[in-house]
C-alpha cells in the first residue's frame, strides 16, 4: 500500500509545455493531484471515479453481492498532511450499530468508526489512504458444528450492495481538499510479450493503480530486452512527463525476484525516440520527457534491465502519464475483455457462483482458539484473504494474502484453482500497534483451491472455508 515520487532521467531538458490546467468545474478549491484511485469493487454505472466528478447526484457502489471487506484506495502525488476522512453512506447500504469501517494510513492500520463518523487520521503526512468496509450490519449469520468445532458462516444479501455519495476528506487546517485523480483517456495498448495467465499478467494492470499488479513480459529467450509497449488514444494526447513503477512491486521479495527495467526509450510511434534511465528502486519514478509529446500512437522500448535474483521474467507495476499537472491514464476495453475469457473458461462450475462474494467463517475450538477468517475470489482474476487468529493468551496472529489465481480444472461437480502472490503474518498484532516489537513475515506462495459451492478448501497454507 505504499508508493512515493522521484527518480532519475537522462537526456532531460528544462524546456517544457505550461502546465494543463484542471478539469472544468465549479469548485473553486485549488486541486489536489491524485496519483491514483481504484476500488477493489464497482458497479459500472457506478465507478469509484464518480466520487470526484464534481457532481453530488452521482456517486460509487460495489457490485450487487459484494460488501464487506470491500474498500477504495487513494494515492496521493505527495504526502499530504489529513487530520480526518469521512464518507456518506447511501440510504440502506449500513445499518444498526455493526456497521465499521477502518482505515489504513501507508499500509499501516489506523483509526476506525462507522460510516458517516469523521475518522481521526491525526494530522499525520499521508502518502496512501485505504478505506476498509469491514461489516454493513446487513450481514446474516448461521451456526454450524463440523469436524469438532462450532462454526458461524457470515453471508451477504445477493441483492445489497455498499453505496457511498460523497468522500470528504480534510488536512490539518480542517479544509475539505478537491480531490483530482488522473483522467481516463480512452485507447488501447498492447505488449509484445506478456507471460501466462494472461489475466495475472496484462498491460492492463499498467493503468489500474494498483502497485501489487503489473505487466510482466513473457519472452522466455530474454529477459525484457527488445520488449515493447504500445499507447493508442482515440484522440490526440500531450505528454510532458511519465512516472514509472519499476518492477514487480506486490512486495519487497517479488521486487527482487524478477527482472526490472534499466534503460528505456520513449517517443511518439514511427518517430524519433529518446533514452531514459530508471534507478533500481520501488518508488514512483516521474520522468520530465526531453521534449513534449502530441499525438495519438506512442512506443516504450525496453533496452537495458535490473536481472532478477529468482526469474528472467521483468515486470513494471504502473504507469502514470502527464500533461503538465495533470495525470492521466489509458482506459481500455482491456480488462473487460480479459475477465470476460476468464468466466466463459470457468462456465456453470461452482466457481462461478462464488465469483466476488465474501466467504467469512468465525471459528471457535476446543483449546479456546478463535480464528476469523474471509475469502473473496474476484472474477477479474484476483483474490484477498484476511485472518486473525486469537490465542487464549489473548495474543494475536494475523494474516493477508493477496494476488493472482488461475483454473486449473472445472465442470458442473466442482472446481480446481491455483492461488499465488504475497502471504503476510503479523504475530501480537494488537501489542504490535501498542509500540511492541513483532514479528512480521511476508513471503512469496502459492496454494492450490478446490470448491464444490459448499466449501473452499486448500492443500497447503490456505485453510477450509465453509460456504453454506
Amino acid at each position: 500500500m505504499l508508493a512515493a515520487c522521484g527518480g532519475e532521467t537522462s537526456k532531460q531538458s528544462e524546456s517544457v509545455s505550461a502546465p494543463s490546467p484542471a478539469p472544468n468545474t465549479t469548485d473553486s478549491r485549488p486541486p489536489t493531484y491524485l496519483e491514483g484511485v481504484y476500488a477493489t469493487s464497482s458497479s459500472p454505472a457506478h465507478e469509484v471515479f464518480d466520487l470526484f466528478d464534481d457532481n453530488p447526484g452521482t456517486g460509487w457502489q460495489t457490485q450487487e453481492g459484494s460488501g464487506p471487506d470491500e474498500g477504495i484506495m487513494i494515492y496521493f502525488q505527495n504526502p499530504v498532511a489529513l487530520q480526518s476522512v469521512q464518507v456518506t453512506p447511501e440510504e440502506g447500504s449500513f445499518q444498526g450499530e455493526a456497521a465499521f469501517m477502518q482505515t489504513y494510513v501507508n499500509g499501516a492500520l489506523g483509526a476506525g468508526g462507522k460510516p458517516g463518523d469523521k475518522i481521526d487520521l491525526g494530522k499525520k503526512a499521508v502518502k496512501s489512504l485505504y478505506l476498509r468496509f469491514v461489516k454493513t450490519g446487513l450481514e446474516q449469520t448461521a451456526k454450524r458444528e463440523r469436524d469438532g468445532r462450532e462454526i458461524e458462516i457470515e453471508s451477504y444479501p445477493g441483492n445489497a450492495y455498499i453505496g457511498i455519495k460523497e468522500l470528504i476528506v480534510l488536512n490539518d487546517k480542517g479544509e475539505s481538499l478537491r480531490l483530482v485523480p488522473p483522467q481516463r483517456q480512452i485507447g488501447n495498448l498492447s505488449a509484445s510479450s506478456t507471460l501466462a495467465p494472461d489475466i495475472a499478467y496484462s498491460p492492463a494492470n499498467l493503468f489500474d493503480t494498483r502497485k501489487e499488479f503489473g505487466w510482466v513480459e513473457g519472452n522466455k529467450t530474454s529477459a525484457g530486452e527488445g520488449e515493447t509497449l504500445n499507447f493508442e488514444f482515440e484522440e490526440p494526447v500531450n505528454i510532458t512527463a511519465i512516472q514509472i513503477w519499476n518492477g514487480y512491486q506486490r512486495s519487497s521479495e517479488h521486487f527482487a525476484a524478477n527482472a526490472r527495467v534499466r534503460n528505456f526509450e520513449f517517443g511518439a510511434k514511427g518517430g524519433p525516440m529518446t533514452a531514459y534511465t530508471l534507478s533500481d528502486s520501488k518508488t514512483g519514478q516521474k520522468i520530465k520527457l526531453a521534449a513534449p509529446l502530441k499525438g495519438q500512437s506512442f512506443e516504450l522500448k525496453i533496452k537495458n534491465i535490473y536481472p532478477g535474483k529468482k526469474y528472467k521474467d521483468l515486470a513494471i507495476s504502473d504507469l502514470v502519464f502527464f500533461d503538465g499537472e495533470q495525470p492521466f491514464v489509458v482506459s481500455s476495453k482491456l480488462p473487460e475483455q480479459n475477465r470476460a475469457n476468464l468466466r466463459s473458461q470457468v462456465g456453470s462450475s461452482p466457481l462461478a457462483q462464488l465469483f466476488n462474494r465474501r466467504i467469512s467463517n468465525l471459528l471457535d475450538d476446543e483449546s479456546g482458539t478463535i480464528t476469523e477468517q474471509s475469502l473473496i475470489i474476484r472474477s477479474d482474476g484476483t483474490f484477498v484473504l484476511y485472518s486473525n487468529e486469537i490465542l487464549p493468551d489473548d495474543s494475536e496472529s494475523q494474516t493477508l494474502a493477496d494476488g493472482n489465481w488461475e483454473l486449473v480444472s472445472s465442470d458442473e461437480a466442482g472446481a480446481t484453482i491455483k492461488v499465488f502472490g504475497r502471504w503476510n503474518n503479523v504475530s501480537d498484532f494488537a501489542d504490535y500497534y501498542r509500540g511492541k516489537s513483532v514479528q512480521n513475515v511476508t513471503r512469496i506462495f502459492s496454494d492450490e483451491l478446490t470448491t464444490d459451492g459448499n466449501t473452499v478448501q486448500g492443500k497447503k497454507m490456505v485453510g477450509m472455508f465453509y460456504v453454506r
